[in-house]
């Protein structure tokens, strides 16, 4: 039977391969397919979520009320993430206690890794 529900978020990015490099190299998401020459789907291991990225000239921006994005992990996933974060040079943003991060991606849109 074929999903139904939400299938996917599309989000607007200056440099698809910039935004590639993040979400696979430093947070773990991997490729589940493109559209040629500008679209990029990502996926969660074993999730079946989808985050879509779409080549646009135009600058993102919090006008379109998007708060962030979360990603729920394991406690262990969160302090392994949170220490590749700052070897990288990312900047934690913001903290809800133990469990939960809030950092940008290179497009500036606000993340949450949280395991609560």
């Amino acid at each position: 039977m074929a999903r139904k529900g939400l299938s996917h978020v599309a989000l607007k990015t200056r440099d698809l391969t910039k935004t590639e490099q993040f979400y696979t190299a430093v947070l773990g998401l991997e490729i589940a397919f493109r559209y040629p020459p500008k679209m990029l789907f990502l996926t969660t291991p074993g999730s079946g979520d989808l985050l879509n990225f779409v080549h646009s000239g135009a600058r993102t921006g919090r006008s379109q009320g998007l708060e962030h994005i979360g990603f729920k992990v394991t406690p262990a996933k969160l302090r392994q993430l949170e220490k590749r974060l700052m070897q990288l040079g990312v900047k934690i943003g913001g903290r809800r206690g133990r469990y939960a991060i809030y950092f940008s991606d290179p497009n500036g849109y606000r993340l949450e890794y949280y395991c609560d």
